[in-house]
């Protein structure tokens, strides 16, 4: 009997340590960080290209619409390159500034997870959007990214680093933008930080999120689902990126950090598959219940981060009129 037994208990040890590695192998997955732009690197906004890494979209749609992207048209050749201080911290993060047009708004764009950063073609391409349309931008390298410092081999998901655009906030203010006219553009994850940096800084009031996710729940179970794993691997990613990290993932939810007081955008591909279309749904669903102030586009035919790309001339028109309305 007492052989049964310990044969029992070991299984049971081997199971629950199989069961952790599991979770520990798949946040592993999801939060380190290349802090290089990978095949964007070195790339500046008189140089990048839509064509560099096209052939590494496992859809032949999302590889098509890059390849046949006109990205010399929106090149920039006047920038400064600037250094700053994260809000929380003396760590220091790099932007590129672009400074046009005096008494006009500016905007901070931030870029999504690993490989990325202000050197890709997403970035690059927003920032000529808006400088096009009479906007300043400044772009910025999250912590761990880029040119701003590595202080971590695993990436946040935005629950730190949102002090990275506060402190871009305070740099604008400190050369003279006036909070009523600093915005905030992310794109993807970089969509979900800034909604934490505008839930901890009521002065900001205009936020356009491109392909956010939602809920901490339902992009777990996706991202799970990415590994073949069931929901009930949840506990053990989480618990893992927690160790990771040093932050509790169960706090990304963005919807949950909207408010009332302030002014989104939100836009999605219809065949996101990255971060699916539910989590646009949840948002449209949560900003109509609470009265939040919030617009929504659904770009056709799109897949993850594509609008950019496949309808330029609306999407940038579309941020003009949003930003021109709530900015001063």
């Amino acid at each position: 009997m007492k052989y049964i037994i310990r044969i029992f208990i070991s299984a049971i040890v081997l199971l629950v340590l199989l069961y952790f590695t599991i979770g520990f192998y798949v946040a592993y997955q999801i939060l380190k960080i290349d802090p290089t732009c990978g095949l964007h690197e070195g790339s500046l906004p008189n140089s990048w290209s839509t064509k560099v890494d096209s052939h590494e979209y496992s859809i032949l749609a999302q590889q098509l619409v890059r390849e046949n992207f006109n990205f010399k048209e929106y090149y920039l050749d006047e920038w400064q390159d600037v250094y700053f201080q994260s809000r929380d911290s003396d760590i220091k993060i790099n932007g590129w500034l672009f400074n046009y047009f005096p008494n006009r708004p500016i905007i901070i764009v931030t870029h999504g997870i690993s490989p990325n950063g202000k050197c890709k073609s997403e970035s690059n391409i927003i920032t000529s959007f808006l400088v096009n349309k009479n906007f300043n931008v400044l772009t910025i390298d999250l912590r761990n990214y880029g040119q701003s410092d590595t202080v971590s081999s695993y990436d946040d998901l935005g629950l730190k680093s949102y002090n990275d655009i506060l402190g871009a906030f305070d740099f604008l203010k400190q050369i003279g933008f006036k909070s009523t006219s600093i915005g905030l553009h992310g794109i993807s994850l970089g969509a979900s930080t800034s909604i934490f940096a505008a839930n901890a800084e009521p002065q900001i009031q205009a936020i356009w999120a491109d392909s956010p996710l939602a809920e901490f729940n339902m992009i777990l179970k996706d991202e799970i689902a990415r590994y073949g794993l069931a929901i009930e691997f949840g506990p053990a990613v989480s618990f893992a990126g927690r160790i990771l990290t040093g932050i509790d993932p169960r706090q990304l939810s963005p919807a949950k950090k909207l408010s009332d007081k302030q002014f989104y955008f939100f836009t999605h591909g219809d065949l996101d598959t990255r971060v699916l279309t539910r989590h646009f749904n949840y948002f449209k669903e949560y900003t109509n219940q609470n009265n939040i102030n919030a617009e929504f586009w659904l770009a056709e035919d799109s897949y993850h981060v594509d609008a950019m790309f496949k309808f330029p001339e609306v999407y940038s028109k579309k941020m003009e009129d949003f930003f021109n309305k709530n900015l001063e």
